[in-house]
């Protein structure tokens, strides 16, 4: 019985957990919407940076070196979307 209880909280707790997260996800989305961001290489790795900042707030696993060579190109100078929904459809595209 005490299992039972330990394992319900434990799954209630990581219920709240994902809830809270998507509703984060959903509120930085919202806000997010209009924000210019900026792909580009960072350390041999695709990053992405908020539009004239210097510091990445995403460094993904990509590595640059893997990519076809026109990517790479266009990594080099930047690849500017708009809003957080492009920013991760091409972030999705590197990964392939």
């Amino acid at each position: 019985m005490k299992r039972l209880i330990i394992i319900t909280l434990a799954v209630l707790s990581v219920n709240f957990a994902v809830n809270k997260a998507i509703a984060k996800a959903e509120t930085q989305e919202t806000l997010s919407a209009n924000r210019i961001y900026i792909i580009k290489e960072y350390n041999g790795k695709v990053a992405c940076f908020e539009k004239e900042t210097d510091s990445p707030f995403i460094v993904t696993d990509i590595k640059v070196i893997d990519l076809p060579p026109l990517d790479r190109k266009m990594l080099s100078s930047g690849v500017e979307v708009n809003g957080s929904r492009e920013m991760s459809r091409a972030l999705e595209d590197y990964k392939g």
